[in-house]
């Protein structure tokens, strides 16, 4: 609810609680959990006149959106976990500081996150494992026509049953955007990814086996999209991967796995608040001598000026996202993409 205030150039504090007694979930891996979970988040900000802040929650996480101000907040988490398939408690607790500013040319939030799990085994043991999460994000317009942005997530996790448990993630992301104010038909985005991931021990199989490949890749990506009319839209989209990977994560034996993916995409836009899209993508795999090819369709409907949902098909087995290395992506899918 929109909180409003007559602040006489003083910050203005908001101090929002809430708390769930119970919360039941099940997800594709068939495990549902009672949790038990508060929040506090506290926001400052300066005004001279009325004050209007609006607080909203998905998932219990809050975003605070005042444009040209600075913003900065605590947040805290407590529950339970329990797995619905052995009975087993997962106590957590977590806490989080984060700040932002905002105006029309600058744009930048920041957040560190703390999380402590003390999860039961088996054998009625229990294992502690340890979380920092730093959050980086920033964009700078440039100019009227040019736009630089940027991106630098860390994650280490520790555990109490030593370093072969532990995890870590790095992804730094750099990009150089280009919409001229002229032309404003044609929309450029050129980006740099540098990733780096460790998976943590519940995603690790038999014979240290994880299900996701320790991973070390640098991508560079260009995409270019053109109105064609105020309904139709072209597009077109190429990536490559310079990337490494290791299935053990005792020995760190890195072979390389570099990647080529390249998009064709027609848009188009019906009625008032509909999108529809269309592609086919083609998946070069060199290292493994493997080519793949398919196409995706999805329709959609804009929620707002700047967000859009909806719900497709993907025809091939493989994301456009070269850090997954997963070839699961066949099917329905839902999507929430942010166009701003």
């Amino acid at each position: 609810m929109p909180c409003l205030a007559k602040s006489n150039d003083r910050p203005v504090v908001t101090i929002h609680v809430e708390r769930t007694d119970t919360s039941t979930r099940t997800g594709g891996d068939s495990k549902g959990f009672r949790e038990v979970t508060s929040w506090i988040k506290v926001q400052t900000g300066r005004s001279a006149g009325l004050v209007s802040e609006s607080l909203q929650s998905n998932d219990g996480r809050f975003a605070f959106s005042s444009p040209g101000s600075l913003t900065s907040g605590i947040s805290t988490e407590f529950g339970t976990l329990r797995d619905a398939q052995t009975g087993a408690d997962t106590n957590r607790k977590a806490a989080a500081i984060h700040m932002g500013y905002g105006s029309n040319k600058i744009a930048f939030s920041s957040a560190v996150e703390y999380r402590r799990d003390n999860a039961e085994q088996p054998d009625l043991t229990h294992t502690l494992m340890s979380m920092w999460l730093f959050r980086n994000n920033g964009k700078i317009q440039l100019t009227p026509d040019w736009r630089l942005i940027g991106k630098l997530d860390y994650s280490v996790s520790n555990s109490s049953q030593g370093q072969f448990f532990d995890g870590g993630y790095t992804q730094g992301v750099i990009g150089y955007g280009y919409r001229p104010v002229r032309n404003d038909r044609l929309n450029v985005l050129a980006k740099y990814t540098y990733f780096y991931n460790v998976p943590t021990p519940d995603q690790l199989g038999l014979q240290n086996t994880v299900a996701e490949f320790l991973q070390k890749s640098h991508i560079a990506s260009f995409d270019v999209t053109y109105d064609l009319t105020p309904k139709w839209s072209i597009g077109s989209k190429y990536a490559y991967r310079l990337g490494e990977e290791s299935l053990d994560r005792t020995t760190q034996d890195f072979f390389n796995n570099s990647a080529q993916l390249a998009v064709l995409r027609l848009d188009f836009r019906f009625f008032k608040q509909w999108e529809g899209m269309a592609e086919v993508r083609t998946l070069d795999l060199p290292d493994l001598n493997q080519t793949r090819r398919g196409a995706l369709t999805a329709i959609y409907h804009r929620l707002g000026k700047d967000v859009k949902a909806g719900v497709g098909y993907n025809f091939t087995d493989f994301s456009d996202d070269l850090t997954d290395l997963k070839y699961n992506h066949r099917g329905i899918f839902l999507n929430v993409i942010a166009t701003k």
